[in-house]
């Protein structure tokens, strides 16, 4: 079933039904992607997580397209659930001394976010900066 079918469902079965789908098995052994976040690399890092994320029906917990439901609601604890999950799975692509700094953000979104707005401005100066040792390193 296509996901933009089960976003056109009416009402709270919508985002079982929804939910349902991003239920996709996800090896928690298996990294998600081959680049981990420090201070200089957020571009690449941002594009392997959102692809990877992509590839396993999670990326709707990071860009919003999987709201997240009032707390009263029946499927909020299946949400919390898998949100968790997306968060644990951000985290440990990321160095330890990074990882530390988001380990309490509230959301997987807020997390996403929150990385976004303190790498994500900086990054290119940090990459031309790397380039530039980069250059006069060779020999």
């Amino acid at each position: 079933m296509a996901v933009e079918s089960l976003v056109n469902l009416e009402g709270e079965s919508s985002q079982v039904a929804l939910l349902s789908f991003l239920d996709s098995e996800v090896n928690t052994n298996q990294l998600l992607c081959s680049v981990l976040l420090n201070e200089l690399n957020y571009l690449p890092w941002s594009r392997a997580i959102s692809l990877a994320l992509e590839g396993r029906g999670k990326l709707g917990f990071i860009n919003g397209s999987v709201e997240t439901p009032y707390s009263s609601s029946q499927v909020y604890e299946a949400w919390l659930c898998k949100d968790q999950f997306v968060i644990s799975l951000l985290l440990n692509t990321m160095e330890k001394h990074v990882a530390e700094i988001f380990s309490y953000s509230e959301s997987s979104q807020d997390l996403w976010k929150s990385v976004k707005d303190m790498y994500g401005n900086q990054n290119n100066y940090a990459w031309v900066f790397q380039l530039k040792r980069d250059i006069a390193c060779l020999q």
